[in-house]
C-alpha cells in the first residue's frame, strides 16, 4: 500500500493488461472512521497494513463499473456502503446510504454528480481541506503525467460529458486522484483545464452569463450577502479575474477598499447606483467603465441605494503578491498570506529576534 503526499491517503492497485493501466483504489485514514473508495484487490501485505491503519467504515463507490470488490471488503470489514442514488439499484452489493450531487459525504468530502458518462450516478469526491480532487471513471491518468477523458465511444454523450466537468473548475484544488491510470500532484487543475481545453467538439473558454445561476455570497452580513457569478475558473481564466454582480436594493459590494498591485476595473450593466471613492460619492448608470488604478486612488465601493437591481461586471489581473486594504476598518490583507489582519502597533524589524532567539 502506497502512502500518498496527501496526509492520510493510501492507495492500492492492480495492473490492467487489456488498458494497459494501473486500476486504484483509495483509503482516507481518519479518526471518526477510515473510508475506502473503489477498491480493488489487496495483497496479503496490503491487508495486514489496511487493518493495521484500522479498517474502513465506509465503502464509496464512485460509479456502477468500480463495484469491484466492494463486496468482499464489506464482508471482511463490515463497512457501510455509499452510492450515488441514480446508481443505488445497478449494483450486485445493496448500499447503506445513496447521496445525491453536492453531499457531504462526511465534513470534508463532498460528492459532484457528472452526467453524461458510463454510469449514470457517476461522481467525483472533493477532498476541501486537502485540496484534492478524486476521479473513478470518467477521467484517467493517461499517459503518465497527464488526464484524459475517457474514450468517446464508451461515454453516454461525450461532448456533453466533457463540459459536466466544467462543475470542478471552480474548486480549489491542486492534486487529482484517479481510479484509473496515474495521479496527478501538482497542478492538476491546470491538467484538466488542458484534458478539456485539447478538444474539437467543445470550447471551454465560452460560457454565457445565462448558462451561470446566481450564487449569493453565504455567511456574509447585510449589505453584503449579495447575488454573484464567478466566470473566470469556468472558463479557463489565468491571469484576470473576472466577475458578475447583481446587487437588489438595499445592498453593496465588498467594504470600502483598495488594491496596493492589482488593478479593476467596472463595467456596469444594468441599473444606476452610487460609488463611493475617497474622493466622494458618484452616481454611476449602465453602460459606463469605471477604472480602479493600483493604490489609494483606486479605493471604491458600490451601493444600490435605488429600488431596481443593479448588475456590475468587474475585471481584475490576479496578482499573487497583492495586498488589499481597507480603509474604513483598518484592515490589511496580503494575498500571500490569505489572512486578515488590523492595522496597529508598527514593530521594529528585529522586535523579538533577540539574543534568546539565537
Amino acid at each position: 500500500m502506497k502512502r500518498l503526499i496527501l496526509k492520510d491517503m493510501y492507495s492500492w492497485s492492480i495492473f490492467s493488461e487489456a488498458r494497459q493501466i494501473d486500476f486504484n483504489a483509495h483509503l482516507w485514514v481518519r479518526d471518526e472512521g477510515n473510508i475506502v473508495i473503489d477498491p480493488v484487490p489487496i495483497s496479503d501485505a496490503d491487508r495486514t497494513q489496511f487493518d493495521q491503519l484500522g479498517g474502513a467504515k465506509w465503502i464509496v463507490i464512485t460509479n456502477r463499473d468500480h463495484e469491484r470488490e466492494a463486496a468482499s471488503f464489506q464482508e471482511w470489514t463490515n463497512a457501510e456502503v455509499i452510492v450515488h442514488e441514480a446508481d443505488a439499484d445497478l449494483l450486485d452489493i445493496k448500499p447503506s446510504r445513496t447521496i445525491s450531487d453536492g453531499e457531504n459525504i462526511v465534513p470534508g468530502l463532498k460528492a459532484i454528480h457528472l452526467q453524461h458518462g458510463k454510469s449514470p450516478g457517476e461522481i467525483a469526491l472533493y477532498f476541501s481541506d486537502k485540496k484534492a480532487l478524486l476521479f473513478g471513471d470518467i477521467i484517467a491518468g493517461e499517459p503518465m503525467g497527464r488526464l484524459t477523458l475517457l474514450a468517446d465511444e464508451k461515454l453516454e454523450d461525450a461532448p456533453k460529458a466533457a463540459m459536466q466537468l466544467r462543475k470542478v473548475l471552480p474548486l480549489n484544488f491542486d492534486v487529482v486522484l484517479v481510479g484509473d491510470g496515474h495521479s496527478i500532484f501538482r497542478e492538476g487543475r491546470q491538467e484538466l483545464l488542458d484534458c478539456l481545453q485539447a478538444r474539437d467538439d467543445i470550447y471551454i473558454n465560452r460560457i454565457n452569463i445565462d448558462e451561470m445561476e446566481w450564487l449569493y455570497r453565504h455567511g456574509a452580513p447585510h449589505p453584503y450577502n449579495f447575488e454573484e457569478k464567478n466566470i473566470d475558473p469556468l472558463i479557463g481564466g489565468k491571469h484576470i479575474g473576472y466577475c458578475a454582480y447583481r446587487l437588489q436594493p438595499g445592498k453593496a459590494t465588498f467594504p470600502l477598499h483598495l488594491h496596493h498591485f492589482g488593478e479593476e476595473m467596472c463595467y456596469v450593466m444594468e441599473g444606476t447606483c452610487t460609488l463611493k471613492t475617497d474622493r466622494g460619492d458618484f452616481r454611476v448608470r449602465a453602460g459606463d467603465f469605471i477604472a480602479f488604478p493600483p493604490g489609494p486612488i483606486g479605493t471604491h465601493k458600490f451601493i444600490n441605494d435605488g429600488n431596481k437591481p443593479v448588475t456590475l461586471l468587474i475585471f481584475g489581473n490576479t496578482t499573487p503578491h497583492d495586498v488589499c486594504e481597507y480603509p474604513d476598518s483598518k484592515k490589511v490583507l496580503p494575498f500571500a498570506v490569505r489572512e486578515i489582519y488590523r492595522k496597529g502597533e508598527s514593530l521594529n524589524y528585529f522586535d523579538g529576534e533577540g539574543e534568546e532567539n539565537r
